[in-house]
C-alpha cells in the first residue's frame, strides 16, 4: 500500500494479525512495517540484482521526518551497491570481544579439565584487561609488548599463554568471518612474535627416575598404617604410570570398564592424540589392579577421589610425600619419561623405533611408513613384560629378571 508517510498516517496505521507495509509515495523505497505490536521504518532497494530490505528504526525512536532523512542516506548507499544488512552484520562481528571468542572457543571443543584450567589461567593472568576488547582491536604491537612483559617473570609461561592466544585468534578469525567468508582479522597479530623471533627456546625437561633409584621409590609406595584411600590411590596411580608410560590424566581417568582382566589389558580412552591406547599388562600390575578392584566400592574409576570429576585430580601433596619418603625427586610426567628411557636404553636393542612409538602412543606424524605398520595388543605383550621385569628387578621385588623371549627385527622379518 502506498501513501505519504507522515505522523498522521503512521499514527492511523492499525496493527493486524499479520505484519504489513506502507510505502511512501514520494520517496521510493522508504516504508513503514506495521507489526502486531510495533511500527518500524524500513528502506528497500535492489543491490547487485537482489532485493535488500534494511531497518531504520522504531517509530517513537524516529519521527517520520527523521526516518525520511535517514532513508535518503541509506538508499543512496544502496544505490552505490552497499548491502546494508551485510554491513550491519560486519559491524556486529567487529565488536566481538576476546572474552566472547574465548567462551565460544571452549564451548565448541572437547577439552580436558587440565586444558580448560590452563586456558582459564591464561585469560586470568595474561589477558584480563583484553577480555572486553574487540578482537579487531588487538594489535601486533600490543601482542609484542604484552609478551615482553610476561616474559620478564616467566619465559615458559609467556610462550604457553601466547600459544593459546594464537590458537584463539586463529579460531576467531574464521569463526566470526563475514558472510562472504572474509576473515574477521586479516592476519593473526601473534605472527609478529614469529617474525621477530621472540619465542623463547625452553630446554626440554629430562628428569626421570634412574634404575638405582627404583628400589627406594618402590619402597615409598608400600602401604603404611596411616595410608588413606586417597593416598593409596596416588601410590597405585604412580605405579601404573611408571609401568605403562601413560600420561597423568590418562591414568587418573582410567575406568574399570576399560580394564580387561581376562585379556590382561587396559585401554586409555581420552588421550592427547585422541586415539584410544590399549596396552597389555604384566602379572605385577594385574595383581595391583585386582587388589584395587576389591576395594574400589561403587566408583567407576580405578583411582576414585571425592571431587567433582570423581577421579584423582589434585595429587601434588601425595606425590611430595612419596618424594620425601623415598628421597627421589619426581613429578608424574617424569614417570612417563622413565618408562620411555627404560624402553629405549635398556630394551632398545630388541625393539624397533616403531614399537617404542606405539608403546608411548605417539602419532606417526610425517612418517608415512609408521601409518602402514599395525600393532595388535599381543604384539606388545613381550615388550611390556620386559619393562615390568626390568623395573621389578631394579626395585628389588624380584631377584632376577625372568627371561622373556624377545623377537628381534630379523626374526620378525623371517616370520613375515
Amino acid at each position: 500500500m502506498q501513501t505519504r508517510i507522515t505522523k498522521r498516517t503512521v499514527d492511523a496505521a492499525q496493527p493486524l494479525a499479520k505484519p504489513y507495509f506502507l510505502w511512501d509515495e514520494d520517496l521510493a523505497g522508504f516504508g513503514l512495517k506495521v507489526n502486531p505490536t510495533s511500527k518500524v521504518y524500513v528502506v528497500q532497494s535492489r543491490v547487485d540484482g537482489r532485493t535488500v530490505r534494511a531497518t531504520i528504526g522504531h517509530h517513537g525512536v524516529f519521527t517520520p521526518e527523521e526516518a525520511r532523512l535517514e532513508a535518503r542516506k541509506k538508499l543512496g548507499l544502496m544505490a552505490g551497491g552497499v548491502d546494508l544488512n551485510k554491513e550491519a552484520e560486519l559491524d556486529k562481528l567487529r565488536t566481538i570481544t576476546l572474552g566472547a571468542a574465548y567462551r565460544s572457543y571452549v564451548a565448541e571443543r572437547s577439552l580436558t579439565a587440565n586444558t580448560l584450567k590452563d586456558y582459564a589461567k591464561a585469560m586470568r593472568i595474561g589477558f584480563p584487561d583484553w577480555e572486553e576488547k574487540p578482537v579487531t582491536g588487538i594489535s601486533r604491537l600490543m601482542v609484542e609488548r604484552r609478551f615482553d612483559d610476561l616474559s620478564a617473570s616467566s619465559p615458559a609461561q609467556a610462550n604457553q599463554m601466547f600459544r593459546f592466544l594464537r590458537a584463539l585468534l586463529n579460531y576467531a578469525k574464521e569463526k566470526f568471518a563475514s558472510p562472504d567468508g572474509e576473515p574477521l582479522i586479516p592476519s593473526n597479530p601473534c605472527d609478529r612474535l614469529t617474525a621477530l623471533k621472540k619465542w623463547h627456546r625452553i630446554e626440554r625437561r629430562t628428569r626421570h627416575i634412574e634404575p638405582h633409584q627404583l628400589r627406594p621409590w618402590f619402597a615409598a609406595l608400600s602401604p603404611t598404617p596411616d595410608d588413606t584411600e586417597h593416598r593409596r590411590a596416588i601410590k597405585d596411580c604412580c605405579a601404573l604410570i611408571l609401568m605403562t608410560g601413560c600420561r597423568e590424566q590418562e591414568a587418573a581417568r582410567l575406568q574399570w570398564g576399560d580394564v580387561d582382566m581376562n585379556a590382561r589389558k587396559v585401554t586409555f580412552r581420552i588421550t592427547k592424540n585422541h586415539q584410544a591406547h590399549t596396552l597389555p599388562i604384566g602379572s605385577w600390575l594385574e595383581a595391583m589392579l585386582e587388589r584395587r578392584r576389591k576395594t574400589a566400592g561403587a566408583s567407576s574409576f580405578v583411582f576414585p577421589a571425592e571431587n567433582a570429576t570423581g577421579h584423582l585430580l589434585n595429587h601434588r601433596k601425595g606425590v611430595m610425600e612419596i618424594c620425601a619418603r623415598s628421597g627421589v625427586e619426581f613429578r608424574l610426567h617424569d614417570l612417563r619419561r622413565t618408562f620411555a628411557s627404560i624402553v629405549n636404553h635398556h630394551l632398545g636393542r630388541s625393539l624397533s623405533a616403531y614399537t617404542i612409538k606405539r608403546l608411548l602412543n605417539h602419532s606417526g606424524g610425517a612418517d608415512v611408513t609408521a601409518g602402514y605398520i599395525q600393532f595388535g595388543v599381543e604384539d606388545l605383550r613381550e615388550s611390556m613384560e620386559q619393562v615390568e621385569a626390568f623395573v621389578l628387578k631394579c626395585a628389588g621385588i624380584i631377584e632376577t629378571t625372568p627371561v622373556v623371549p624377545m623377537r628381534t627385527q630379523s626374526q620378525l622379518r623371517r616370520k613375515g
